[in-house]
């Protein structure tokens, strides 16, 4: 009779102790995603990366005119476009980005992306970036759209065309002009999925545009929620939503 009071009691509080777990992992969980919503969506966020974040707004500022220029031939706005790369200028280092513009010259004129492949200009495009939206530009785009990005070469020598490729994406204009392009393949890409929202739609494309077009919707839906994005090397501590800055800068 004790034995059965004590496997009735064992069993009673194995139970309470498995409601009262559930309980708190389900509370936990929701405090977890609570804390994320906040902190990315509260307006001091950009507090975190104040000076970085006004020095990026004025230089996109001052480009504004080109933007203006460039958004009609992808229909986004232009704040919609210098969203997308807003995270990447706050990360830009001009003294950085010389030496490895010149190590890109060097090595991957020569030898190709195997030996080199870093991010450079002020919108921090690769050259693979840069070859993927020459491809798909031609590949998805109408006619009148390709030709007037003006993205192929007059010459077929691949070392040559790998020295054009360098030599514009050290320039701003033409990194805009890659931008633009990356728009619209996105346009056409994702023109059948359904966006709530113009922010959950930029927040896709600035994901796409920090992971590539080589990555799957499941894998680009799962960057969006992940802090995955340092705003500069040998940071541990300082890791952010690429898709969250994007578009803190886009509703501010």
């Amino acid at each position: 009779m004790k034995t059965k009071r004590a496997i009735k009691r064992f069993t009673s509080a194995k139970k309470f102790y498995k409601i009262f777990f559930t309980a708190v992992f389900c509370v936990s969980i929701y405090a977890v995603f609570v804390f994320a919503k906040n902190k990315y969506s509260n307006p001091n966020f950009g507090n975190t990366f104040n000076t970085k974040a006004i020095a990026a707004e004025n230089k996109l500022h001052s480009m504004d005119s080109n933007f203006a220029l460039c958004a009609p031939v992808c229909r986004a706005n232009s704040r919609f476009m210098q969203s997308i790369v807003f995270p990447e200028v706050m990360r830009y280092n001009s003294l950085k980005d010389g030496i490895e513009a010149e190590s890109l010259r060097t090595l991957y004129v020569q030898f190709g992306e195997e030996y080199a492949n870093f991010s450079i200009g002020l919108f921090q495009m690769k050259p693979t970036f840069a070859v993927q939206v020459e491809e798909k530009a031609k590949q998805l785009l109408p006619d009148s759209i390709y030709k007037e990005l003006q993205l192929s070469y007059e010459t077929t020598d691949k070392e040559s065309i790998r020295a054009n490729r360098v030599e514009r994406l050290q320039d701003n204009d033409w990194q805009l002009v890659y931008l633009t392009a990356f728009v619209c393949i996105c346009n056409e890409i994702y023109k059948d999925k359904k966006f709530e929202t113009t922010t959950e739609k930029l927040q896709w494309y600035a994901t796409v545009y920090n992971a590539g077009f080589n990555k799957s919707e499941t894998y680009i839906s799962k960057k969006t929620q992940e802090d995955n994005f340092y705003l500069q090397q040998n940071m541990p501590d300082k890791k952010f939503k690429y898709a969250a800055i994007a578009a803190w800068f886009y509703k501010k």
